[in-house]
């Protein structure tokens, strides 16, 4: 099984979701927070994103992954095993970003490899492209931009086992 095409391609599947009903709401985002422990209506879902699309896979593959259930992505990051962490920009990791102005921090899943520049294509859930904000395709820079600070890898594509 190739794990990597598995989660990019079921986190692909809710490309579009945007924000309908304010900030960090709509039916969709909604569904996401109030699955996740921690998490409450109109919170960020960066990170509650990808573990709704991990759980998705281990329900539909049968299979377990060895990380963090958490809605913040600096805490996740922080709680995963030091044996997924990384300094590999390869498709299928995750990027920690952490904000410039506070504490807090983003999450996006690699889905290119970089180029001479350092950028690179992501997907990102809570991202604003344009004037929406939602789930969508971005490009990152290895070295993070004006308002993210690149904060750490994690390799997941090891981090699962079969139920």
């Amino acid at each position: 099984m190739d794990i990597i095409k598995e989660i990019i391609t079921q986190a692909r599947q809710f490309e579009g979701e945007n924000e309908t009903d304010g900030q960090n709401r709509s039916p969709f985002i909604d569904k996401i927070n109030i699955w996740m422990p921690l998490a409450e209506l109109g919170d960020p879902y960066c990170m509650t994103g990808i573990c709704y699309t991990l759980h998705l896979l281990e329900e539909q593959l049968f299979i377990k992954f060895d990380l963090p259930k958490h809605p913040g992505a600096i805490d996740f990051y922080e709680l995963a095993k030091p044996k997924y962490k990384t300094h590999l920009f390869e498709i299928g990791n995750l990027v920690f970003w952490k904000f410039k102005t506070g504490p807090h921090g983003h999450v996006s899943i690699i889905i290119g490899e970089p180029d001479e520049n350092g950028n690179f294509p992501a997907f990102e859930f809570n991202v604003v492209v344009g004037d929406e904000a939602g789930v969508f395709e971005t490009v990152r820079n290895t070295k993070g931009d004006s308002d993210l600070d690149f904060y750490g890898l994690l390799n997941i594509s090891t981090a699962w086992k079969a139920k």
